[in-house]
């Protein structure tokens, strides 16, 4: 998917917001990260921030958005100092030199997998799909087993169609697709009388 901070907070984000955090507010704030830093983990990183110049973790949700197509909520960690400035500490994939955050005072960070909150902008199957498969990703995912490496095993038959299907949504949600208009398959009918119905027989979307 194809996220970025969004510019402005828009009525799709104060929707989002809410979901999240019932009467919270979505703060900009800077990214400043640490030179050992990594991207994806945010919590170790606040965490050796901590160990190296006090403060606390502060949990809640980085705000993302993809243009016409959704917005989205992702469980993160920021830095905040002793004397009470909010800092993300960690690096972004795509370079962002601010990101958009609410606080979660209800939040803590235990090691377990949160899935991120996304709502669609406007009323396309496609869309829907495409976040129904995500979060199918990411329950097979919390049910694997954790490698050595860092990384988690899970059947190859439970998770190589969903992330075939996460390329195929994807890369017709790039290209700006509608559910009414023909199918990126090629076989000349639109996607919502394609594979639309297919995706919704398959993983139940």
């Amino acid at each position: 998917m194809h996220t970025t901070t969004p510019p402005q907070i828009t009525r799709h984000i104060r929707q989002l917001v809410q979901r999240v955090v019932p009467g919270g507010v979505a703060t900009y704030m800077v990214v400043e990260p640490e030179p050992d830093a990594l991207e994806k983990e945010c919590f170790p990183n606040v965490e050796a921030k901590i160990a190296r110049d006090g403060g606390r973790m502060l949990c809640g949700w980085q705000l993302w958005e993809w243009p016409h197509v959704m917005v989205e909520a992702e469980f993160h960690a920021i830095w905040l100092s002793p004397d009470g400035q909010m800092v993300d500490v960690t690096p972004k994939l795509h370079h962002e030199t601010k990101v958009l955050f609410v606080s979660d005072p209800r939040r803590r960070y235990t090691g377990a997998t949160v899935d991120n909150v996304r709502l669609p902008v406007r009323d396309d199957q496609l869309i829907r799909h495409a976040i129904g498969v995500s979060e199918a990703i990411t329950h097979v995912l919390s049910r694997g087993v954790p490698t050595a490496d860092g990384h988690v095993s899970v059947p190859a038959n439970e998770i190589e169609p969903l992330q075939q299907a996460q390329q195929f949504l994807g890369h017709a949600l790039l290209t700006g697709l509608r559910d009414h208009q023909p199918c990126l398959c090629g076989g000349g009918r639109k996607y919502k009388r394609c594979h639309g119905p297919e995706l919704e027989r398959a993983f139940a979307l």
